[in-house]
């Protein structure tokens, strides 16, 4: 290695490289600021503009350092002043108010949640073992499976629904069933965009009782009904002409063979599969979104996945399209 060419601050090649990595291991004091704001209730306590002292007198907290969290908030572009007040932005409206259908509450919850997982992250790579990450505190802890499908809704609303809806081509079908479909968010999306569909959202019944708020939110129950069920111990019924695996085949131990073994049953001959996950590239270099969620999760590679898809039978299996920034990519294929 030439170490002459280190000695000049003026002749380097990866300043622009180095920069990017510095503003990214920083960004996570912007994530906490988003937390802590929702935590405190800052944003319920904006519904009309008010000042930082009227804000902390209704949280009961800290005149000045709410202040400086809510000029960090007009940073994020969530609040902005008014005089002396701050205000509500329209996008801190459209996501941060639990009136809203895209309340982004639940996915703030969950990131709480696994904050605490990946704090972890070293003795989790030492020992192999996910285990070893600590729990979230209370009451994130006891509400784990609940906030974990609130974020599904949250997410899904917030543009990974329309991004999965205008992929596909679902206007000769009738009868979708969602499995694993969490909130229904993705069933929602789909029926909106393709009026002679109908759907059936299947999951477990702690699930379900969210799922019924969503779809009843959404005015969407004389199109979408649910079932409950456990793809461990039941079959996903019959009849259908496409059929949704979002986000349920993680890699290798998600029981991907199980669970389209029975997707294959319960779709009619010349129905559709369509599988969206998280994908890593072939060579196992990227996306990074997918690298994350394969480092305390588990990814497939495309071609992985296309082979369990073509092990099960199916046919016509191809990758449709990818998304780098999201990390995922949708899989459609036939069932002889």
């Amino acid at each position: 290695m030439d170490e002459s060419r280190y000695m000049n601050l003026f002749d380097v090649d990866n300043l622009e490289a180095a920069g990017e990595l510095m503003e990214l291991h920083w960004q996570f004091r912007a994530a906490r600021v988003l937390l802590t704001a929702h935590q405190l209730g800052i944003f319920e306590a904006l519904r009309e503009p008010e000042t930082a002292t009227v804000v902390a007198t209704k949280r009961g907290i800290d005149t000045g350092m709410t202040e400086k969290l809510l000029i960090a908030c007009c940073a994020l572009s969530l609040v902005r002043r008014d005089g002396d007040s701050f205000v509500l932005t329209q996008l801190g409206r459209d996501i941060l108010l639990p009136e809203s259908l895209r309340y982004l509450g639940g996915v703030l919850n969950h990131a709480e949640s696994i904050w605490w997982s990946w704090t972890g992250l070293p003795d989790v790579v030492r020992t192999g073992r996910r285990e070893t990450a600590p729990d979230p505190p209370e009451p994130f802890a006891s509400r784990w499976h609940e906030n974990f499908i609130w974020a599904m809704h949250g997410l899904t609303a917030n543009g990974g629904g329309q991004w999965l809806a205008r992929q596909l081509d679902l206007s000769d079908r009738t009868t979708l069933l969602d499995i694993g479909g969490g909130p229904g968010t993705y069933s929602i999306a789909l029926c909106q965009r393709f009026p002679n569909l109908k759907a059936v959202i299947w999951d477990l019944p702690e699930t379900i009782a969210i799922t019924e708020q969503v779809i009843s939110s959404f005015g969407m129950k004389d199109r979408i009904s649910w079932q409950t069920g456990d793809w461990n111990h039941d079959q996903f019924g019959e009849g259908y002409d496409c059929l949704l695996m979002s986000n349920i085949l993680h890699g290798h131990g998600s029981n991907a063979d199980m669970k389209l073994a029975k997707a294959a049953r319960a779709l009619m001959p010349g129905g559709l599969l369509i599988v969206q996950d998280f994908l890593l590239n072939n060579d196992k270099s990227g996306s990074l979104e997918a690298a994350l969620f394969n480092l305390m999760v588990g990814a497939y590679t495309v071609n992985e996945l296309l082979t369990v898809i073509r092990s099960a039978a199916f046919n016509e299996v191809s990758l449709i399209t990818g998304n780098a920034r999201r990390g995922n990519g949708i899989v459609t294929a036939v069932r002889p």
